[in-house]
């Protein structure tokens, strides 16, 4: 899976975006991809969307609820006497999908 992120502007969070490739090279279709993400996930949490800066449709990991995720984030590190960095934001987001990313083979 190639992944890309982009700024969502109504959520004021990244958006995730991934694309899968076959053993050929070839890229996979809605369904290949839908077969590597859980089920409770399809077409909810992670759907098939346009992206926005390459013509092309990939699977969207909805940012709807990122920006409450690092605000908890961000509030265990200050309650355990940690000092949070803006620059460390994107490792802190990225290490936070890498955790909970549905895509069971990436």
């Amino acid at each position: 899976y190639d992944l890309s992120i982009t700024y969502d502007f109504y959520t004021r969070t990244p958006r995730l975006w991934l694309q899968g490739d076959g053993e050929n090279g070839e890229l996979l279709t809605k369904e290949e991809m839908y077969q590597d993400i859980m089920g409770d996930y399809t077409d909810k949490t992670v759907t098939m969307e346009e992206h926005p800066k390459i013509n092309q449709q990939q699977l969207s990991i909805h940012p709807c609820n990122h920006a409450k995720v690092m605000k908890r984030i961000i509030d265990t590190i200050l309650s355990n006497g940690g000092h949070p960095k803006v620059e460390q934001s994107l490792f802190v987001f990225l290490k936070f999908i890498a955790a909970r990313m549905p895509i069971s083979q990436l």
